[in-house]
């Protein structure tokens, strides 16, 4: 299954752009996104508390997730590690649109 994941952190900010970004980028590898997850959510609660937990326990080995741009996971780099080392025990592949 293939998951686009879009995150802003207020409600004045728009999902548009991320999830164009991501329609644009799943056209062009010939992929079908098959759920979205959308969360209007600031990067610094505990990601355990948001939407994307909730996803994570559900996915299965060779899912993958679809993301505009890394910091989309996460404020900081160890909650970005602790998402990404969550996703290799699953056997889950993270796609970064902007960082390829």
């Amino acid at each position: 299954m293939i998951y686009g994941y879009i995150r802003v952190s207020t409600e004045k900010q728009s999902v548009k752009n991320q999830k164009f970004e991501i329609k644009e980028f799943s056209t062009r590898k010939s992929l079908h996104i098959d759920k979205w997850v959308a969360e209007t959510v600031s990067s610094t609660k505990k990601w355990s508390e948001r939407k994307l937990s909730s996803r994570m326990k559900k996915v299965s080995k060779g899912d993958v997730i679809i993301v505009s741009e890394i910091s989309r996971l996460g404020r900081n780099l160890l909650q970005i590690s602790s998402i990404v080392n969550y996703c290799m025990e699953k056997e889950v592949e993270i796609i970064t649109v902007k960082e390829g």
